[in-house]
């Protein structure tokens, strides 16, 4: 509560405005503060030298009474408990991000409403805590901290600082859980699966997150073993190797299968369907038209070459006469090219 001097100081400061005809709404405003406060407190002595002094005086009386306006020029504010309230036209307070909410009245299933209020200075409030916030920006995919002085629940001022490198490791793992999985990472995970090998995830993701600064740099692999990965390209290789000499992507699926999107020509001479890891689990071979798109799904080879392969040849070899349809593809070259123009 305000001590005897100061509410006399506030009650005498209102009378002085009034007395030298001050006739504008914040003289009235200053007046009728000082009669509110007068009816609760008591009777009061000497006069202040300026605005400012009576506008700490309340706020020295009502320190617990403090709020912030929650957007500029809204209407609606959080007081220091963390509540929230509305302040009314009548309040007297226009402007101004902080006030000290003098007069609070409460109706069952609304807001507060601060029917009397007070602006304050932002430098005029002590902070009673500081601390330092970290968030994840989704806009930035970083993590973002800040040095952050509070009064009681509200917010006075922040100052951006360097993030704590265990801090933002854990909200860029918690950011990478929380969404949908990068298809390098979802294809690294079912490599793993297929291979038989184990990892906790989530601490995975906490160690391939550390010193990293944007979320779209978590990759999954940086935080396995050298030996693991080793064990991974040999029992789950990436890609498959084909006799035309390029290298396709292999495609693990779910249900333990795995495919590969071939052109046909690549595989000219190659008799055995391949076959992958600890299992020796056949690819399953789309089978492509110079088009791109698949003429055979098989993961029978031989069979595809002996039964199907004469008919696809008769087919598409009109259709794409600048490619290779040998009638021998046991003996053929590989190629995934067209053939060479005739000079």
């Amino acid at each position: 509560m305000m001590d005897d001097r100061c509410v006399r100081d506030v009650h005498q400061r209102a009378q002085a405005v009034a007395a030298f005809g001050i006739k504008s709404h914040r003289g009235f405003h200053v007046q009728r503060m000082a009669d509110h406060i007068q009816s609760t407190i008591g009777s009061l002595q000497s006069a202040m030298t300026s605005d400012a002094e009576f506008l700490r005086a309340v706020l020295s009386g009502y320190p617990d009474r403090v709020a912030q306006r929650r957007e500029a020029g809204s209407p609606q504010v959080k007081l220091a408990s963390g509540a929230g309230a509305v302040i009314a036209p009548e309040s007297g307070v226009r402007e101004g991000e902080f006030l000290v909410a003098i007069d609070v009245s409460r109706l069952a299933g609304t807001d507060p409403r601060i029917r009397l209020a007070s602006r304050v200075e932002r430098e005029w409030l002590t902070p009673t805590s500081s601390d330092v916030v970290h968030r994840f920006d989704e806009t930035t995919g970083t993590v973002k901290a800040a040095a952050v002085e509070r009064y009681d629940e509200l917010v006075l001022r922040e100052q951006p600082v360097v993030a704590d490198p265990t801090i933002a490791a854990r909200l860029l793992a918690e950011a990478w859980l929380a969404r949908s999985l990068p298809d390098d990472d979802r294809r690294l995970l079912r490599r793993l699966k297929f291979s038989g090998h184990e990892i906790d995830v989530a601490d995975a993701v906490r160690t391939a997150a550390y010193g990293v600064k944007r979320l779209d740099q978590v990759n999954l692999s940086s935080a396995l073993a050298s030996d693991l990965l080793r064990d991974l390209e040999r029992e789950a290789p990436e890609t498959l190797a084909v006799p035309s000499g390029r290298h396709h992507r292999l495609e693990y699926h779910d249900d333990g299968t795995i495919g590969a999107s071939v052109k046909l020509q690549e595989l000219f001479g190659l008799a055995e369907t391949p076959r992958i890891g600890r299992r020796r689990e056949p690819v399953v071979l789309s089978l492509l038209a110079p088009n791109g798109r698949p003429v055979q799904v098989t993961r029978d080879l031989r069979s595809f070459w002996d039964r199907t392969y004469p008919e696809v040849r008769k087919e598409l070899r009109g259709r794409y006469p600048k490619h290779p349809w040998p009638e021998d593809p046991w003996r053929a070259q590989p190629t995934a090219r067209a053939k060479p123009r005739r000079s």
